[in-house]
């Protein structure tokens, strides 16, 4: 008669190995989803960066804010051209817009194209003639045309608002120095500049300047302000 195989008996210690490597198994297979996910959530999250970088660099390029001196970066031709348009567009359903005639003057005066700036500039003063940083721009704009009194006109009536503005201090020092070759205002204005604003970061260079007023005019021109 066959003897009937008897199944082997589960100890304890068998039966807790066997849970054991059941959770390794269990822990291996977590570990590695945990990597995929990982993974995934990286490239995701390099595309979402890299277009949040290309969104940020579509819209209006006109600068609010700029350094005390030198010039903003020209605009890529093509982002110039979508901005121009939505602008006009803005314009044409609004002509009044005051924010969209700034920001035009804006391109235009970072593109380079002074006299359209000191247009679209013109256009906003109509609206708001009080904003010195507006008539400040248009006024460095005449200056890039070289017409540097039509510059200093602006610079005039930008102080009658705003007696301490920096910016228009600075640029019209520098106009009546090398547009105008008047050190004895290029001195008062930025006498002035020094004495309303204390903390202007560029003190040290006004005050080696005006030590040395006779010396070779600072490298630059009058740049632009805060539009």
């Amino acid at each position: 008669m066959a003897t009937q195989r008897k199944q082997p008996v589960q100890t304890k210690q068998d039966h807790g190995s066997a849970k054991n490597e059941m959770a390794a198994r269990l822990f291996l297979t977590g570990f590695v989803c945990l990597c995929i996910g990982l993974g995934i959530g990286y490239l995701v999250g390099k595309q979402s960066t890299a277009g949040s970088a290309s969104v940020a660099s579509m819209p209006f390029q006109g600068q609010t804010s700029l350094p005390s001196q030198g010039q903003p970066p020209m605009q890529n031709p093509a982002i110039a051209a979508q901005n121009e348009a939505s602008l006009r567009s803005l314009l044409m359903a609004n002509p009044k817009n005051l924010e969209a005639l700034i920001q035009l003057g804006n391109l235009y005066y970072d593109q380079g194209q002074h006299l359209q700036a000191v247009e679209w500039y013109g256009k906003a003063l109509e609206i708001d003639p009080r904003n010195p940083d507006v008539r400040t721009d248009r006024g460095t704009s005449y200056w890039n045309l070289s017409r540097p009194d039509e510059a200093i006109a602006e610079f005039q009536k930008s102080l009658q608002v705003n007696p301490g503005h920096t910016q228009t201090l600075y640029n019209m020092g520098l106009v009546y120095l090398q547009g105008k070759n008047n050190t004895a205002e290029a001195k008062k204005a930025w006498q002035k500049l020094l004495a309303t604003n204390p903390n202007y970061p560029n003190r040290a260079d006004i005050e080696r300047q005006l030590a040395s007023m006779t010396a070779t005019p600072p490298v630059g021109g009058p740049v632009k302000g805060k539009p």
